[in-house]
């Protein structure tokens, strides 16, 4: 890894972004960070408390829940670190996360078509709130329309989830990078 030292994986949820980044993270022998881990620290810093993302989102709102997680994410690419990133599936819908993401991270877009995405969020045990109201899986063409957009201008490389085991995913990406 060279210039922007922590790499950061972009996706949508389900894409395998916190899998492949534990096998990319060993692969690179550097540390892996959930940046759902770090929203629920940093939630609990400003006097938040949650058990997981889902309830923080619900408890603060969409809007709040984007603006501590852009905190937790500055905070982990600030410092220049070599680490992996697995960031939340929305956290590209910041414009402040995005604008850390294209200054501190080589970003890797994990991409997994809407089949595969509802396949895998329909078996994750953690609950997440729907964004738009309605299904959990049936919002799923609709926010990966919206974000599509925004994951592809920030990919420095672009990796299909589905085209092997993590590891095999994890060497494609160093290979690329």
């Amino acid at each position: 890894m060279s210039g922007r030292a922590t790499i950061a994986l972009i996706g949508m949820r389900g894409a395998g972004k916190t899998t492949v980044g534990r096998a990319l993270a060993e692969l690179l022998a550097v540390p892996f960070v959930d940046l759902d881990e770090s929203t629920l620290a940093w939630a609990r810093r400003v006097g938040v408390r949650a058990g997981d993302v889902g309830e923080l989102l619900v408890r603060v709102g969409g809007w709040t829940f984007r603006r501590m997680e852009a905190q937790a994410l500055r905070a982990l690419l600030e410092p220049c670190q070599r680490l992996v990133v697995a960031t939340g599936g929305g956290t590209v819908e910041d414009a402040d996360a995005r604008a850390w993401l294209r200054r501190a991270a080589r970003v890797v877009w994990l991409r997994a078509d809407p089949a595969r995405l509802a396949e895998r969020i329909g078996s994750d045990p953690t609950s997440r709130p729907a964004l738009d109201g309605r299904d959990t899986l049936a919002e799923i063409p609709t926010v990966l329309a919206r974000r599509e957009p925004i994951y592809a201008s920030l990919a420095e490389v672009v990796v299909d989830s589905a085209a092997g085991p993590p590891e095999e995913i994890a060497a494609r990406i160093r290979e690329a990078l």
